[in-house]
């Protein structure tokens, strides 16, 4: 790191802070002195200005639409390699060689199977709760499994994120099993990641195995790489907030899943497919539909558009663009994915929609392939919550392995009343 001074004039007197700069090159102002040398605080809602510490994981270019996973463009990682070795990369640090990637997969598939006692949590929700809210738990629910710190574990050659990573999968496909009153398929050892999830989602036991298409498992595999990080997000900082004051990995990671609740944050490829089934309500081809949203005679509500975390195209969606028109080519397409071939064409050549940046964004492609791969709606979410949470849990190990690191505690300028007098009941107007 390059250090530097800027100075902060207050009231006639100087006040130097520092300067840091990142390996990009990109600088912040070192604020963590300001409350003590100068009795004032900084105020920032949303902290959009504000960078809460260092990290490797991953870097985000607003001005350029770029997105690297540690240092590796994320077209690169999404073209060439797996979900799983995304993951150890996003985790450990480096790609993998051939002995580690080998290594890595097995313990997922050693880890993949949760204990049985835990099924009978699954009949506390009724049918149609909302998958988040067993998703958090179950996974609340594993630190009960495996209390031991996870230094500890580590100690005993045991990584938790290399066993949550391997479980998410199973309890996803589980919690939507039950809602819809079908019996579990277990994980198959055998299988890769991302066919044993739509394996134990899809499979009938009357029927036999499902036999997953190869392009299913490559194209998911590429969804959830595009998923796995995005610099410093609500739902990874929720999960280092809750980190940094000591708790285990499976509370942190619970509250990062509840953090998807929001539609600010989760749930974005749902309204993507809802608006396309909003075409067909209207009996409006592509065109005529978003017509109406050029004249005013509509707002588009959508989260299926834009990206403001980029002021330009976001990568994400360039890239999920190209796997979106690759994939579908030479596939017969149902109506949905026929509409979204015509929104995807208007808007890409429609002046308005792309000088005001409302270009389909992942989320909107992400909703049209999970369609594809047969995810019920309801369950998206948690589809968004497998593919980050290798990032999650490389930004908490980072965290972690800082060691003494303080918790998170912000200030507030209060705004409220100030002295006020208790009055008895009886004497209140």
């Amino acid at each position: 790191m390059n250090y530097k001074k800027a100075e902060l004039l207050i009231d006639g007197k100087n006040f130097e802070l520092p300067i840091i700069t990142g390996t990009d090159g990109r600088q912040g102002i070192d604020i963590s002195s300001l409350y003590k040398s100068t009795g004032l605080v900084s105020l920032d809602p949303g902290l959009f200005n504000t960078a809460i510490g260092h990290s490797k994981v991953s870097r985000r270019v607003p001005e350029k639409g770029e997105l690297f996973y540690r240092g590796y463009d994320i077209e690169e990682l999404v073209f060439n390699s797996t979900f799983v070795e995304t993951s150890y990369l996003l985790i450990y640090g480096d790609l993998p060689n051939k002995q580690e990637l080998e290594d890595f997969s097995k313990r997922l598939s050693k880890h993949s199977m949760i204990h049985e006692d835990m099924l009978n949590l699954f009949d506390g929700f009724p049918g149609k709760a909302n998958p988040l809210a067993a998703l958090s738990v179950m996974v609340t629910s594993l630190s009960s499994y495996y209390p031991d710190d996870y230094e500890e574990n580590l100690d005993k050659g045991v990584d938790q994120v290399t066993r949550l990573l391997a479980k998410i999968r199973t309890i996803a496909a589980f919690t939507h099993r039950h809602s819809e009153g079908h019996p579990f398929v277990y994980p198959l050892d055998k299988l890769p990641y991302c066919t044993n999830f739509l394996h134990m989602l899809h499979s009938i036991p009357a029927e036999g195995i499902y036999t997953v298409p190869d392009e299913f498992e490559k194209l998911l595999n590429k969804l959830w790489i595009l998923y796995a990080d995005h610099e410093q997000n609500v739902s990874v900082t929720t999960v280092q907030i809750i980190g940094s004051t000591k708790a285990n990995l499976f509370a942190s990671i619970a509250a990062g899943i509840a953090a998807q609740w929001g539609s600010r944050e989760g749930g974005r490829p749902v309204a993507a497919v809802e608006l396309l089934e909003d075409i067909q309500r209207s009996k409006l081809d592509a065109v005529s539909y978003f017509e109406r949203f050029k004249s005013g005679e509509k707002e588009l509500h959508s989260n299926g558009f834009g990206q403001k975390a980029y002021d330009t195209i976001s990568p994400r969606a360039r890239v999920a663009r190209k796997v979106f028109l690759d994939f579908y080519k030479n596939r017969k397409l149902d109506a949905i994915e026929e509409l979204a071939m015509q929104v995807d064409n208007f808007i890409w050549k429609d002046d308005y929609f792309v000088s005001k940046m409302l270009y389909p964004n992942l989320e909107f492609y992400s909703g049209i392939m999970f369609h594809t791969l047969g995810i019920p709606k309801e369950l998206f979410t948690s589809m968004q919550v497998i593919g980050r949470l290798p990032g999650w849990m490389a930004h908490w190990r980072e965290l972690r392995k800082k060691g003494e690191s303080s918790k998170v505690r912000p200030r507030q300028i209060y705004v409220g009343e100030n002295s006020r007098k208790y009055i008895p009941i009886s004497s209140r107007v």
